[in-house]
């Protein structure tokens, strides 16, 4: 029993293989010689060397601007942010090194790149801070610096209510809002909105706004980029032969 038990203990380990280890052997090495692991693989590799060729392409990429709101015509250009663009179009959108200056002669909305050719030095048109007094209820909803508005205005009885009957008259097109001051003005909590307002125009918007009640309609961005449309159109008319 001794003998037996000391020529087992001081046998070759190579002999104690099981069949089963020597099945996973064979299948390693077919594994091994399996051309969809190499072809895996490769594309592993060709897919990393793709990825970094496209990382070091940066440099063909410009920051240029973008609004992340409508943008009116006449307003400054603000509420901009950064986007990367292909250097091949970029030569015809404000880059984000800029010194924006001046205001914008077409409208701009939201999610748009913001054009060279839609800014123009400011206006030396003669213009007027006008602030009149809106109910908040009459103003549209996020009203705010660089809107477009209608002023509309309907003649008010005593206490400040519309009279009976009275229609409402359009008073002025397209005035661009400079200030909105939504803390609460006079003892009524209105709000007091600063209108750009063209000097001849002056004594008929304060005449409006002491006599009736005032309505503020935004003009759409749809709108004034169908007039820019229009305007163009037929400057392209007279000039040609």
């Amino acid at each position: 029993m001794l003998r037996t038990r000391d020529r087992r203990i001081g046998a070759d380990p190579s002999a104690d293989r099981t069949p089963g280890s020597r099945v996973v052997g064979r299948q390693s090495r077919a594994r091994l010689n399996d051309g969809r692991v190499w072809g895996a693989l490769a594309l592993v590799i060709v897919s990393a060397v793709l990825g970094a060729a496209l990382l070091g392409r940066g440099d063909d990429t410009v920051l240029v601007l973008r609004a992340q709101r409508d943008l009116s015509v006449g307003s400054a250009p603000r509420d901009l942010a950064s986007v990367a663009v292909p250097r091949a179009i970029a030569d015809g959108y404000v880059s984000a090194t800029d010194d924006l200056r001046g205001e914008l002669r077409a409208p701009i909305a939201a999610g748009e790149l913001v054009p060279r050719s839609a800014l123009m030095p400011a206006s030396s048109s003669s213009l007027r801070t006008v602030t009149v007094p809106v109910d908040p209820l009459h103003a549209p909803a996020g009203l705010q610096s660089g809107d477009l508005v209608d002023v509309w205005a309907t003649v008010s009885a005593a206490g400040g209510v519309t009279a009976p009957g009275a229609p409402p008259r359009l008073v002025l097109r397209n005035v661009l809002v400079t200030s909105v001051a939504t803390d609460g003005v006079g003892f009524g909590g209105g709000w007091g909105v600063a209108l750009a307002v063209p000097e001849v125009d002056v004594a008929e918007v304060i005449a409006a706004a002491r006599g009736s009640v005032l309505d503020l309609v935004t003009v759409p961005i749809t709108d004034q980029q169908a007039v820019v449309a229009a305007d163009d159109e037929s400057v392209d008319e007279e000039g040609a032969p």
